[in-house]
């Protein structure tokens, strides 16, 4: 198609053809060669919504990700009433982090393509990270009105309705995603975590071992294990915190508990390493709480080695205890 066109164009001018060359070239993972043809075609056909629109697809596709946004507002511009446009130029400006502007545009595109489960769907992911769980719920609910058979859908949901304590409706929506898919192995953890939640701890452990079957890698199964398991079983607790540290993705929280469980265990050196890899991953403000314990654990450990030394060579059966021994991160 791509090269019967490239014959076509110079005999014949239109707007049309160019529009079909342009996509040709983006959906043939050719971006570079789209925004080259773009750009000489825009200088032609200035006023063309798809071409802009097109532009956009084929920058998004080298991750030119300002380029795209101009372009696909150009578009939105010069036709609004295309949700195309709309939902394409909501979708950039969500991963740019601009949710209240992803929002609005969603919101435009449904004026137009009010039943359009993707739009929908988008619009509920950005409303839930606005922290406007009701809002994102309905939509949610909705998209599975329209999508009834799909398990993405239902776990989305299911999430959502968890995360607002509306434990009926994601008990529900959990259960119709595993239905359709026995092997979603992220509504598997989130029943998982609702069990455990919910005062289930049996089932909820239950769950979230059989994750690891499907997926023995899966990070946050790890972390919710160690979590359920750190008082009735702190080994297992800490051999699941570190495959959580290694899982994908990675847990980096789990730093946390294991400082404890080797706090509570009086194995200060090793507790102070866990909290400052924490630290070492989180250097903002709000995480000075931990550069406190981290401060409180350096006095105690130097309390314990100026003990040491005061002590007669006699006491010590050995070496230094691991615990005692001199810290390379200290001060």
């Amino acid at each position: 198609m791509s090269a019967a066109l490239s014959v076509i164009e110079p005999l014949v001018d239109r707007p049309w053809l160019a529009r079909r060359r342009a996509r040709a070239l983006v959906e043939g993972d050719e971006p570079e060669r789209a925004i080259l043809y773009c750009h000489r075609q825009l200088a032609r056909h200035p006023d063309d919504p798809w071409l802009h629109f097109q532009a956009g697809r084929a920058a998004q596709a080298r991750e030119l990700r300002r380029q795209a946004r101009v372009r696909f507002a150009h578009a939105a511009a010069l036709d609004p009433d295309e949700p195309t446009f709309r939902f394409a130029l909501g979708y950039a400006l969500r991963h740019d982090g601009l949710l209240a502007a992803a929002a609005r545009e969603y919101r435009h595109a449904l004026r137009r393509a009010p039943d359009e489960p993707r739009i929908l769907f988008n619009l509920g992911v950005v409303e839930r990270e606005r922290a406007r769980l009701d809002v994102a719920q309905r939509c949610f609910e909705r998209v599975v009105a329209l999508w009834p058979k799909d398990a993405r859908a239902h776990y989305t949901l299911g999430v959502c309705a968890f995360e607002r304590r509306d434990f009926p409706t994601a008990k529900r929506a959990l259960a119709r995603a595993l239905e359709l898919d026995r092997r979603h192995h992220k509504a598997l953890y989130q029943r998982g975590l609702l069990a455990l939640d919910d005062g289930r701890p049996d089932d909820g452990v239950a769950d979230l071992k059989r994750v690891l079957k499907l997926r023995g890698d899966y990070g946050p199964a790890h972390y919710a294990l160690g979590r359920a398991l750190v008082d009735r079983a702190p080994k297992r607790a800490r051999h699941h915190f570190h495959e959580a540290l290694v899982g994908r993705p990675p847990v980096l929280r789990a730093h946390l508990d294991l400082g404890r469980l080797f706090e509570k265990n009086g194995e200060l050196a090793r507790a102070r390493a866990e909290y400052a890899l924490y630290a070492r991953h989180h250097p903002g403000k709000r995480e000075d709480w931990i550069r406190q314990r981290l401060e409180r654990l350096d006095a105690r450990l130097a309390a314990l080695r100026t003990d040491a030394r005061n002590q007669p060579a006699s006491d010590w059966p050995g070496a230094l205890p691991p615990d005692l021994a001199p810290d390379p991160e200290a001060g």
